[in-house]
């Protein structure tokens, strides 16, 4: 049976992700945490939790450090932050130090559905509201720019090797095949590529990436 922790202290959000949780997931057991201290105590209690979502406080190295203390005594969990803070740096921190993914509080259920399924399936994933206009070697290789709009769109690497796939031609099931890995994951990826580059549908992305020139 699959296990989820929310830590978090604001007691509305838990309830209302744990429901979330636990329509996607059916059978999922949600347990919910107020603090840091409080979940410690849980991980004490149960052997394994597979997903470990985690609120961030204002200070980036308190943050860093409840992420340490619970990855310490849950190593093989994913750990994603969902936070109100939409600070890049932040999120880039909190990745580089172990997290599996950081989501806006400000996302919705589609976004938040989409992340969680790439986390669980190995992937990073951080809400592309953090990523557009912000360059970063360690979450995204390739800034996308639309001149018209005068917007910056990032891309992680995966998601920049798919849409250099999506501009050959090849379909979703092609495209696994060729990086080893489920059509579920390259729709998945694909959803947040067309978020991103702000378009409709994989030809609107493809004519996007052809006016700007190679990826």
């Amino acid at each position: 049976m699959m296990r989820m922790l929310i830590v978090d202290e604001q007691p509305l959000f838990r309830e209302a992700l744990a429901m979330h949780l636990e329509a996607m997931y059916p059978g999922v057991a949600v347990f919910e945490a107020d603090n840091v201290a409080e979940a410690l105590g849980m991980l004490d209690m149960y052997v394994h939790f597979d997903l470990i979502v985690l609120d961030i406080p204002v200070s980036k190295t308190e943050g860093v450090a409840w992420l340490h203390a619970l990855r310490e005594v849950s190593p093989d969990s994913k750990f994603v932050v969902m936070s109100c803070w939409d600070d890049t740096a932040r999120a880039k921190a909190l990745i580089g130090q172990g997290a599996n993914g950081y989501i806006a509080k400000s996302a919705g259920a589609g976004e938040v559905r989409n992340a969680m399924h790439l986390i669980l399936a190995d992937e990073i994933y951080i809400s592309p509201s953090l990523l557009r206009g912000e360059t970063t070697a360690t979450v995204c290789n390739t800034v996308v720019t639309t001149p018209a709009m005068g917007v910056h769109f990032s891309l992680t690497p995966r998601q920049t090797e798919i849409l250099h796939l999506m501009t050959q031609g090849l379909p979703n099931k092609s495209i696994a095949n060729r990086l080893n890995c489920s059509g579920g994951t390259v729709k998945l990826h694909v959803s947040a590529i067309l978020r991103a580059l702000q378009v409709h549908n994989r030809t609107e992305a493809v004519r996007l990436v052809a006016r700007m020139g190679e990826i």
